[in-house]
């Protein structure tokens, strides 16, 4: 989780050995495509994961199989998935609030919209996301890509494939129609 308390950790401790994790960006992001490839055995994926994450350390790890799964997962968990996921919705009596299927949906894909992120990143903050493979944190990069502003072709795409349709039709519903399905994602339906 981002804080602005504490500097982005990317320590871990592994049987009383503290080891630094690569938690850049472009790290995080090809981890989460070579976790969806399914062109590569888990066995190899979990090698190729634990070497991204934790560099040429992870050769010296001498674990057997199982042990190495819950490193990863510790890893894992850890450093992608508590900043990954959405953040939970409470009533006002603390409990959980149900996701409904909208709330699950996203309207963007790190890869396939990577274009519109890249220029968006230099239009808003002057940063050159490639420049910064290796140096900027998994954190900041979500937290700035989250607070991107108004006028950025990232946010004008994610506010298109969100839009709803009016109940009436117009002009504008069709315009939006189009868009949308110019800039839907690959392999999403027509809503």
């Amino acid at each position: 989780m981002f804080s602005l308390y504490y500097r982005p950790e990317n320590k871990i401790s592994i049987d009383g050995k503290e080891y630094t994790v690569n938690t850049s960006f472009d790290v995080i992001l090809r981890l989460i495509d070579l976790l969806k490839d399914h062109s590569i055995s888990d066995l190899l994926k979990l090698d190729m994961a634990l070497r991204m994450l934790l560099g040429d350390v992870a050769e010296t790890l001498e674990y057997d199989l199982t042990t190495k799964k819950e490193i990863f997962n510790q890893l894992f968990d850890k450093f992608v998935m508590d900043t990954y996921k959405k953040p939970k919705q409470h009533d006002r009596q603390g409990n959980e609030m149900p996701l409904f299927e909208e709330d699950k949906k996203s309207h963007y894909s790190l890869k396939h919209d990577a274009s519109y992120i890249y220029s968006s990143f230099m239009q808003a903050y002057q940063i050159d996301l490639v420049e910064q493979q290796g140096k900027l944190d998994w954190l900041k990069f979500q937290a700035l890509l989250s607070g991107l502003p108004e006028g950025t072709k990232f946010r004008e795409v994610v506010s298109i494939r969100q839009w709803k349709k009016p109940s009436k039709s117009d002009t504008e519903a069709k315009r939006m129609a189009e868009l949308k399905e110019i800039y839907k994602l690959p392999g999403e339906e027509e809503i």
